[in-house]
């Protein structure tokens, strides 16, 4: 490999809806040895799903003290800069961090993000399945914390170097690594912003200034709720639009689907 590749691996606080960056590992490979490392915990704005937390073990007393998402995220852009990314099953990881920095609002690293699962498919194609801890075992690496981001990180590295030493003889590293097609990004994977009905643009109003309203929320024939929310985040998803947005009443973050906002009220 010929230019330098940053391999990333997250750790989320959600298992089902929009996720929530909980970890961020990686390790800047140079003429094929790790020359630096990024590592951080994240404090999410969202409780950590027990589910989530049976995967990689992280549970909110391990971030009571980490830093927020935004200032992670800066860092790891600046960190990454121009560099080639890579991740094993780099769709799921640019979602996680396609979806955190369109919520803060920041323009990501710019780099392609390549999938070693992709590649594991191509020159392993003996191993039971192409999972990354089925991977390490089958190349015989030796053990370490599963599920965790950095050492994640560095095995997704590992599978890489052996998908390569493989395909010598074929293409050149960086065509190898990219494949066919166009590259995928992380801005590429962030969420489209949802198409706003007429009776909803108070919203991204409300959104724009930091300002907070209040919903008529509800589905069906019962009388709709009336929920102060300050709105924090618009997206669609699987053709419907949502809407991240900080209770009044309970002060936590919570998930609104844009089809069940009957109308908004300014905030009392």
């Amino acid at each position: 490999m010929d230019r330098p590749l940053v391999v990333l691996d997250t750790e989320t606080a959600t298992v089902q809806g929009a996720p929530h960056l909980l970890e961020l590992g990686a390790v800047r490979v140079v003429a094929g040895e790790v020359a630096d490392e990024f590592e951080a915990l994240v404090r999410p704005e969202v409780a950590i799903e027990p589910e989530a937390s049976a995967v990689h073990g992280i549970r909110e007393e391990d971030v009571r003290g980490a830093a927020e998402a935004a200032e992670v995220l800066a860092a790891f852009r600046d960190w990454v800069g121009d560099d080639w990314m890579a991740a094993h099953n780099a769709p799921f990881d640019a979602r996680v961090l396609g979806f955190e920095y369109a919520r803060r609002r920041l323009a990501p690293p710019p780099g392609p993000l390549i999938d070693s699962l992709a590649l594991a498919r191509r020159h392993l194609p003996d191993a039971p399945d192409h999972k990354l801890a089925t991977l390490t075992q089958v190349l015989e690496l030796e053990d370490g914390p599963a599920h965790r981001a950095l050492s994640d990180a560095v095995y997704c590295w590992k599978v890489i170097e052996a998908c390569l030493e493989r395909a010598q003889g074929g293409p050149s590293a960086a065509a190898e690594l990219l494949g066919r097609g166009a590259p995928l990004t992380i801005a590429a994977a962030a969420p489209p912003s949802p198409p706003m009905a007429r009776r909803l643009r108070p919203i991204e109003a409300a959104l724009e200034a930091g300002a907070s309203v209040t919903l008529l929320y509800g589905e069906g024939a019962e009388p709709p709720a009336r929920i102060e929310v300050r709105p924090r985040f618009l997206y669609r998803h699987r053709g419907k639009g949502y809407l991240e947005a900080e209770c009044a009443r309970s002060d936590t973050l919570k998930t609104y689907r844009l089809d069940r906002v009957r109308r908004v009220l300014a905030a009392c």
